[in-house]
């Protein structure tokens, strides 16, 4: 039981550091021609926009004339949470 709660622990850590990967690059990706920080972005988005999708959905309304998406910091907040709940 303690090797699941650590696989899940460290895997939670991994995906939290693909969204703040994936935020930054969002930075730079339109403002460059550089091919690998593309394909970079393109994978990490594909890893992370499935769990970012329903809380921009949420989020819509109140934050479309803000203009910053604040859904990453909610997202690892929350996987924060789970893993507090997870490691006592």
């Amino acid at each position: 039981m303690d090797l699941l709660v650590w696989v899940l622990h460290e895997l939670i850590e991994i995906y939290m550091f693909i969204i703040i990967a994936n935020a930054i690059l969002s930075w730079f990706v339109y403002g460059t021609q550089n091919s690998t920080i593309r394909q970079i972005y393109w994978w990490t988005s594909r890893i992370v926009d499935p769990a970012l999708t329903p809380i921009r959905r949420a989020l819509g309304p109140m934050t479309r004339n803000l203009g910053i998406d604040i859904s990453p910091f909610i997202l690892i907040f929350l996987l924060m949470i789970l893993n507090g709940l997870l490691l006592p």
